[in-house]
């Protein structure tokens, strides 16, 4: 393989424009240069694919005679063969990074991706009766670790790996057995107890027991981007082998809500004698899905056939991160037409396809960076820019999974569809265009940062800000530099998802890596805790609504936060599919998928 792209090298350098067939002028210097090797490595590269057929090479002799290369092999047709080897075994990211390095100029990444599609979707493995979801995922997988699990889908897979000690049912909100068969609290709900299963196994067959919830709490609770969830532990023991009892500093009647989130998922005591980082590459859990193979190219899910809460009716989840703008160029269809059959006629109702809404949100906002010298440190600026983002106009534009205007974090605490704050007059657009000049707000540009998958709104505000004098300048970037560039940007465009509804808003102004947290003003933050602490200590859930409300308010009335849409998960999926449901993460649940 190492020999092709060597020839498509050469290729691209001598043949580009001329094609197979044609003899190009060429050095030994031009090709060392090329192949970034010695004139001697270069004579041993062209002798090579001389006897292997892949080119015709003539040196020239004597003064003024000049050397030429002919290429016998289509440039298109090694590419996709060669990719398509790649694929087979395994290595994605080496087909990607094939075509990417050497396909401009062909259409060799339309053709790929329409054979990954056809390679997508449920699969029957040759010669067993195994069934296989191969899904592509416009997005890297950052960590597997539950305590340091930032976005949505991370926790999502954590979900198929790990257990928590209990569950939240999304549809009613009940909290169900997980690997707690039983539970009690005391009168204050300071002091919290947990009876575990028996035989609930580890993936390497190691028995779960008390000791395994106590090392993962303290972990947990050691410096790591979710320790906030452990803010208020005192101390956590193993009663017995079979019981655990948690200790906190102050009452917290969400501490079985926590329990449910997949921050506090159970790792095995003292990671199996492995270091942190030995662990991590393929971590080890009690989950539906335990790790067969995880690299950059892709990760290799398969069934936990021990699994203490039934077996998935999948084999494997094979997850293919695919490189967004190579999805784009080659036009692949999403993963939820896939998880069918890509080759079914097109997604309609008419073609006998359902749309399945989740029953969870989340919710799109900016976050102004208060530790940031700029316009945004006044309050006119921010609330002359929340006016001038009108919500229903943005929902019409941009359709797709925007559905409501926020007011705040949750839709089912809108007191109505507008987004003027309460006793806030509207500002007359002429007024507005003299205000912005009048302070000069039309001579600081702001920088705007917004994640890959938010392009499109980002520029949006963009452009109705730049429609009144503001400039705005547009920062994308991926999951793996989103989070280290705070300090640079002046405003953050995000969206939170609720899986554990009270507990992921508390998630979202606590955890140290949140947007919420790092741009609001510490005054503020700080403000936050003390007014989460009291609303744990209240064991209605109309008080603690209460008090979230007072945060909304302050957020909202100081502009600190300019709450924007609400959105919606959705799905579509044939009948042919069955146990399709979208879990609060706005994910499909492999676990219950089967095929009719």
């Amino acid at each position: 393989m190492l020999t092709i792209e060597r020839y498509l090298t050469l290729y691209g350098r001598f043949a580009s424009e001329l094609g197979a067939g044609a003899a190009a002028e060429a050095s030994i210097e031009q090709v060392a240069e090329a192949l970034y090797c010695t004139e001697r490595n270069a004579k041993l590269v062209l002798r090579k694919l001389t006897e292997e057929g892949f080119i015709e090479w003539k040196a020239g002799r004597g003064r003024g005679n000049r050397s030429h290369i002919t290429f016998r092999e289509d440039r298109e047709k090694l590419l996709l063969d060669l990719s398509r080897q790649y694929a087979e075994d395994g290595e994605y990211n080496k087909a990607f990074h094939l075509l990417q390095t050497f396909g401009e100029g062909t259409a060799a990444n339309e053709k790929f991706m329409e054979w990954m599609s056809g390679s997508f979707g449920f699969h029957k493995q040759l010669g067993k009766e195994a069934d296989i979801l191969r899904l592509p995922i416009t997005r890297v997988i950052m960590t597997l670790d539950p305590a340091e699990c930032v976005f949505s889908f991370d926790s999502h897979v954590i979900q198929q790996i790990f257990d928590k000690l209990v569950v939240l049912e999304e549809n009613t909100g009940r909290i169900l057995p997980g690997i707690a068969h039983d539970w009690e609290c005391n009168e204050d709900a300071t002091i919290w107890t947990f009876h575990l299963r028996k035989g609930v196994l580890f993936h390497d067959g190691t028995e779960l027991t008390a000791s395994d919830v106590v090392f993962t709490m303290e972990r947990l609770r050691s410096g790591k981007l979710n320790s906030w969830i452990m803010r208020s532990l005192g101390k956590v023991e193993a009663v017995s082998n079979r019981i655990v009892r948690f200790h906190l500093n102050r009452p917290n009647w969400l501490f079985l809500k926590y329990a449910c989130s997949n921050v506090m998922a159970i790792l095995p005591s003292g990671l199996l004698g492995q270091s942190e980082e030995l662990f991590w590459k393929r971590p080890v859990g009690t989950g539906p899905f335990q790790i067969e193979e995880w690299t950059s190219g892709r990760l290799l899910l398969g069934a936990n056939v021990h699994y203490f809460q039934g077996r998935p009716h999948l084999d494997q989840v094979e997850i293919v991160p695919v490189p967004p703008n190579e999805a784009l160029k080659g036009r692949m269809v999403t993963w939820q037409q896939l998880i069918c059959d890509p080759k079914q006629q097109a997604v309609t109702v008419e073609n006998g396809w359902i749309k399945l809404e989740s029953k969870n949100v989340c919710t799109s906002m900016l976050s102004w960076n208060m530790q940031r010298k700029g316009p945004q440190q006044s309050e006119l600026f921010r609330r002359i820019v929340d006016q001038l983002l009108d919500r229903k106009l943005m929902i019409r534009e941009l359709e797709g999974y925007r559905y409501l205007p926020a007011n705040g974090f949750f839709p089912e605490s809108e007191p109505s569809t507008s987004v003027t704050p309460p006793n806030d007059t509207p500002i007359p657009p002429d007024e507005l265009r003299k205000l912005i000049a009048r302070h000069g707000f039309d001579q600081f540009p702001v920088t705007l940062c917004a994640h890959t998958v938010h392009s499109a709104d980002a520029f949006w505000i963009q452009k109705q800000c730049m429609a009144y004098g503001i400039e705005v300048k547009v920062r994308i970037e991926g999951q793996e530099t989103i989070h280290s560039v705070f300090d640079e940007v002046d405003v953050t465009f995000h969206s939170l998802v609720f899986p554990e509804d009270e507990v992921s808003l508390i998630e979202s102004c606590e955890q140290d890596n949140s947007f919420l947290k790092r741009l609001m003003t510490p005054e503020l933050s700080a403000w936050t805790i003390e007014r989460f602490d009291e609303a744990l200590a209240f064991k209605n859930s109309p008080d603690r609504m209460a008090i979230y409300a007072e945060i909304e308010e302050r957020l909202r009335g100081e502009y600190q936060v300019l709450f924007l849409l609400h959105n919606r998960f959705y799905t579509d999926y044939h009948p042919t599919l069955k146990g399709v449901r979208i879990n609060s993460l706005g994910w499909i649940d492999f676990k219950h998928i089967w095929r009719a």
